[in-house]
């Protein structure tokens, strides 16, 4: 499964939510000219990523402020907690993200 996006939507500073599913939101992300895509849930409370901030190279979680890298997806303290990414690729001012049909599934908490 692809979700379009149109690049114009990305906000400077701030993730753009878009909601795949029930259980799934994408939280996009630009740095530099380069797009990302996560699982907007926070792995460490479930906080919405979607509706932090990103601060230079990292995405902040507005529920406890874990920071998280955009191009690694890791979190810098502490370091095992990872976010879930999608693959995103730019097209004639639209981003395609890439999202296995099997990836939307509720997760256990």
């Amino acid at each position: 499964m692809i979700v379009t996006v149109p690049t114009a939507d990305v906000p400077d500073a701030k993730p753009l939510a878009v909601r795949v599913s029930d259980h799934l939101t994408f939280a996009v992300c630009r740095l530099e000219g380069t797009y990302y895509a996560f699982d907007s849930r926070c792995p460490h409370r479930g906080g919405q990523l979607a509706d932090g901030e990103v601060v230079g190279e990292l995405l902040v979680c507005p529920l406890h402020h874990f920071k998280f890298s955009l191009k690694t997806g890791r979190c810098v303290m502490p370091r095992h907690l990872k976010l879930r990414s999608f693959p995103v690729r730019e097209e004639s001012g639209e981003l395609r993200i890439e999202l296995e049909v099997e990836q939307d599934a509720p997760r256990p908490v």
